[in-house]
């Protein structure tokens, strides 16, 4: 993928490790909002991939990792991992593990933009799928994703025990 701009700015880019303070400030804002939705299964971390997880993974090629910027300011991110699904049809898909944009810039198209960059990447690696996890306290989350096409694929069901 080579770096995609629109009028009004804004880049598509592949992370590279340079990219780590700002990719890991949003990492950990995706983060913190999982531990305020799921207290009870997520726990405060100071960082959620050290420097050398995140330089293997921007350096894997089985990872899509894409920043959103307009010029030195980052606005969101979007990590895929390609993966085929061993025990069921192997087909090839990439799973999204995190998408975020920074606070500042929702609302303004960059997920979408970050979304269809990831989904193309995909489809030149081979991809027949884009599959993500999103929490049902999410309902933002949920409702984007289906604006863009996606559709409920399974539900997981939990019930406490006391």
């Amino acid at each position: 993928m080579g770096q995609t701009a629109e009028p009004g700015g804004t880049l598509i880019r592949k992370m590279t490790e340079a990219d780590y303070p700002a990719a890991d400030r949003l990492l950990m804002q995706l983060h913190q909002l999982h531990v305020d939705g799921r207290p009870d299964l997520y726990t405060p971390l100071e960082h959620l991939y050290s420097f050398e997880e995140f330089r293997q993974l921007v350096c894997d090629e089985r990872s899509i990792c894409l920043l959103a910027a307009a010029g030195d300011t980052v606005l969101g991110l979007c990590i895929a991992v390609l993966k085929e699904k061993s025990g069921m049809c192997n087909i090839p898909i990439a799973y999204v593990e995190a998408m975020i944009v920074d606070e500042p810039f929702r609302k303004a198209g960059v997920a979408a933009r970050l979304f269809h960059a990831a989904e193309a990447e995909a489809r030149a690696h081979g991809a027949r799928r884009l599959d993500l996890m999103v929490w049902a306290f999410n309902q933002n989350a949920i409702d984007f994703y289906q604006s863009l096409g996606m559709t409920m694929q399974r539900m997981i069901l939990e019930k406490p025990i006391e």
